[in-house]
């Protein structure tokens, strides 16, 4: 695996290819979530899908650019589905996705499992960060900014599906 997960614990560090990176459990994630849905004024899912979108195409691209530059567009779909689920995210079947788009789905949510242990069941989606991981890594990916796509849970497993699904399309440029 290209992937390098280094932990410093005299200094509480952890680094992935060399980039510092943060990872907290559901009670703060969950909570940063909810604060974010019930701020007035704020397009909370917006927020969420942009910055993960923003972070995963930086992060992506380098690791692209540095350790996985031989890479078919293929192979470095199933390693951005390899990173999604080394960080503990869940499982992400990247396999149906091209250029152009095209759907995506997950057999395990950390974001729906944290949220009904935290909270209980909901009426809406809540996978707004995996919705911006895929725009982020296609962006990487297909060389095009993280914007490019437009990417939309479709069935969630908070909503009682079996599995989460996301359809991704490709802004046309007047979007």
């Amino acid at each position: 695996m290209p992937f390098s997960l280094k932990f410093d614990p005299d200094n509480n560090i952890m680094e992935l290819n060399g980039s510092l990176v943060s990872l907290h459990c559901h009670h703060y994630n969950c909570g940063l979530l909810k604060a974010i849905e019930s701020t007035p004024n704020i397009d909370a899912h917006k927020v969420l899908v942009e910055t993960a979108a923003e972070e995963f195409f930086k992060n992506f691209k380098n690791c692209l650019s540095n350790e996985l530059q031989e890479l078919t567009a293929e192979a470095a779909l199933q390693e951005a589905a390899e990173l999604y689920r080394l960080m503990g995210f869940g499982r992400l079947d990247l396999g149906k996705l091209t250029a152009d788009g095209g759907s995506a789905y997950a057999d395990s949510s950390y974001y729906v499992v944290s949220w009904l242990a935290k909270y209980g069941r909901r009426a809406t989606p809540v996978c707004y960060f995996t919705c911006g991981y895929i725009a982020g890594i296609l962006g990487a990916i297909f060389n095009a900014a993280p914007d490019t796509y437009e990417v939309k849970e479709t069935e969630c497993m908070m909503l009682g599906h079996d599995y989460c699904e996301f359809i991704v399309s490709k802004k046309s440029n007047g979007d």
